[in-house]
């Protein structure tokens, strides 16, 4: 749980969004880099353009939805990322392994 330990600041210096809407609507967060100098990301299928809807089915609107979806990884069993990319509905899942 290192990096919940951390807490979202942290994570968040290597991670550029930018919110997306469409119709004045909340679609999710494009990525405009995504940890680009971290190894232990390389292998994730997440890149820039791709626009995260929501985690663990949780929404991520606002900050207290962040902090919620925070708190409930450090008991969930797997992480769940829905995200867009050029249009198509994608799915990220990884097992979470404590460690």
């Amino acid at each position: 749980m290192t990096v919940l330990d951390a807490g979202i600041p942290r994570f968040l210096q290597s991670l550029e969004t930018e919110p997306t809407l469409d119709g004045g609507h909340f679609v999710g967060f494009r990525l405009v880099a995504f940890f680009p100098r971290d190894a232990r990301f390389q292998g994730v299928d997440l890149r820039g353009g791709d626009v995260v809807t929501s985690v663990n089915g949780l929404p991520i609107e606002r900050p207290e939805h962040a902090f919620r979806v925070w708190q409930e990884l450090r008991v969930a069993s797997e992480l769940r990322v829905e995200y867009l990319r050029a249009g198509a509905r994608r799915e990220l899942r990884y097992a979470i392994i404590d460690g």
